[in-house]
């Protein structure tokens, strides 16, 4: 009897594991300064300090692949606190499927501009905070790091993993 228990133990534990496992994902970015809309603020506590609000478009290069669809598109939404040559940015991004299906992202990074302000790097992380239709209850996290022109195109390079959650026996 107790080996009996501990096959049903270890076989629920085998389908808990596999329910949660976590999926590699990545994809690479253009996203167009120049198209982004956007506001600026000096602060006025010193030269160079501003506060910026931002929405930028980016076209995938290599698309991210979730559960068998393909990104589409992306559009960044944040906030930017530049101090002289550093910055942080906090925002939120709409990731367009191949069905249509919405997957939500947040994200934050550091970033530094270099040569006089005409370069940019940046790195930070970014979640999941889920979607819609076949993504509803998407989570997961990840890391992005990038570099660019400030006013122009901006590369990036994203890696991560998710979870969907399982499908109820009613959605089969």
């Amino acid at each position: 009897m107790k080996y009996k228990s501990l096959g049903l133990i270890v076989l629920l534990a085998a389908f808990a594991g596999s329910a949660l496992a976590q999926t590699q994902v990545s994809g690479t970015a253009k996203c167009d300064n120049k198209l982004s809309t956007g506001h600026t603020i000096d602060v006025g506590d010193h030269p160079g300090h501003v506060l910026m609000i931002g929405k930028i478009p980016c076209t995938w290069t290599a698309p991210i692949e979730i559960a068998g669809l393909k990104s589409t598109a992306y559009s960044g939404t944040g906030t930017t606190d530049l101090n002289g040559a550093k910055g942080q940015e906090r925002g939120y991004g709409v990731q367009t499927m191949e069905n249509g299906d919405k997957v939500y992202v947040r994200y934050q990074d550091t970033g530094t501009l270099t040569e006089g302000g005409k370069a940019i790097t940046f790195e930070g992380t970014w979640s999941y905070a889920g979607g819609t239709g076949k993504f509803k209850g998407l989570k997961g996290t990840g890391t992005y790091k990038g570099s660019g022109d400030p006013g122009g195109e901006v590369n990036i390079e994203i890696e991560g993993e998710y979870t969907l959650p399982a499908a109820s026996p009613a959605a089969k």
